[in-house]
C-alpha cells in the first residue's frame, strides 16, 4: 500500500488564514511532494453541492511547494473515512513565482468535517487536516442572484481614495455593483484589498482580472474594495465595505461571475487561475 501521511495533525491550533499568511511569507520551494508535506485545504465557504476547492501545501521548512507541472489528482473522504472519489486537479499561481495552489471542482454529497489526499505523479498521498463541508454556504453561491449592492465608484472621489489598486485600472470604477449586474451584460465582481490582504493574492487575483477585461468589452468589470476608511493607519481600524456584508463574504479575495440576468453563475475564492477564469466569463458572455 502507498503511504498516506496526514502531516496534519501537526498544526491543528493554528487557522487557516494563519497557514495561508504563512505560505505567503515563504517562498516556491519546487520540490516534490514528499510525506512530511503539510497539505492545507485554503477554500473557506464549502457547502453540500459542487463547489471549487483550492489547495496549498508547504515543506518542512514552512516553503510553499510549487510543482506546476506535475501532475496532481485530489482524492476526498467523508467525514466517517469512506472514499468519495477523486479528481484531476490544476495548478495556478497564487503569487506568481512565489506560491502556488491546485483547484478542483467537487461534488460534497454530506455536510461534516471532510478530509482530502493530495496524490501525486509518483504516488504519493499526503492528507489534509478536516475541512469543514456546511449544509449551505454563507457567501453568495453560484445560481444566487447577486445582491444589488451600492459600492463606490469615481463618483465618490479620485481613485487613490477608492482603491488600493497601486496601478488601477479606471473602467472598473465607473459603476456600482447595482448597476453592473442589474445592466442586461454580464458582469465580473472583484472584491480584493491589495494594500491590506491577508493572504497577499488580492492584488495578483486583481491583475489576473485586468488583464482579461480587454478580451470582452461586453462584460462589466468592477472592483469592490473590501474597506471602507482606506486612511486607516491599521488593520484593526478598517471597517469593512457595504457591499462585503451584503454578499457575506468573511475572507479576500473573491470573483464572481454574473450573467446578463444577475445570476452569479461561477465564484472564486482566493487566487484565481488566467484560464479558470477566462471559461467562467467566455461562458456568460
Amino acid at each position: 500500500m502507498l503511504p498516506v501521511r496526514c502531516g496534519v495533525m501537526r498544526r491543528t491550533g493554528l487557522t487557516l488564514v494563519a497557514l495561508a499568511l504563512l505560505a505567503a511569507c515563504g517562498s516556491g520551494s519546487g520540490a516534490a511532494l514528499d510525506e512530511n508535506a503539510l497539505v492545507i485545504v485554503v477554500s473557506s465557504d464549502l457547502a453540500v453541492g459542487r463547489h471549487r476547492v483550492a489547495v496549498g501545501a508547504v515543506d518542512q521548512a514552512n516553503e510553499s511547494v510549487v510543482l506546476p507541472t506535475a501532475s496532481v489528482t485530489f482524492e476526498f473522504f467523508r467525514p466517517d473515512g469512506t472514499p468519495a472519489g477523486g479528481t484531476d486537479a490544476a495548478f495556478i499561481w497564487a503569487i506568481p513565482d512565489v506560491r502556488g495552489l491546485w483547484v478542483a471542482n467537487f461534488d460534497f454529497d454530506i455536510a461534516g468535517g471532510w478530509q482530502l489526499g493530495v496524490r501525486d505523479e509518483d504516488g504519493i498521498l499526503v492528507v489534509s487536516p478536516p475541512f469543514n463541508v456546511a449544509l449551505e454556504t454563507s457567501a453568495i453561491d453560484i445560481g444566487d442572484p447577486a445582491p444589488p449592492s451600492e459600492s463606490k465608484t469615481l463618483e465618490d472621489g479620485a481613485l487613490a481614495e477608492i482603491t488600493t489598486d497601486p496601478e488601477p485600472d479606471p473602467a472598473f470604477y465607473e459603476m456600482t455593483v447595482a448597476e453592473a449586474v442589474g445592466s442586461g451584460h454580464p458582469s465580473v465582481i472583484v472584491f480584493a484589498t491589495p494594500a491590506f490582504c491577508v493572504s497577499a493574492t488580492c492584488g495578483p487575483s486583481l491583475e489576473v482580472t485586468k488583464d482579461l477585461a480587454a478580451d470582452f468589452p461586453n462584460v462589466n468589470f468592477v472592483h469592490v474594495e473590501v474597506f471602507d476608511n482606506l486612511d486607516a493607519s491599521t488593520r484593526d481600524e478598517l471597517v469593512p465595505a457595504g457591499p462585503i456584508i451584503d454578499w457575506g463574504l468573511q475572507t479576500e479575495p473573491w470573483i464572481y461571475v454574473v450573467d446578463r440576468a444577475g445570476i452569479v453563475q461561477a465564484r472564486f475564492e482566493g487566487a484565481v487561475g488566467a484560464d479558470e477564469l477566462r471559461t467562467a466569463v467566455d461562458a456568460v458572455n
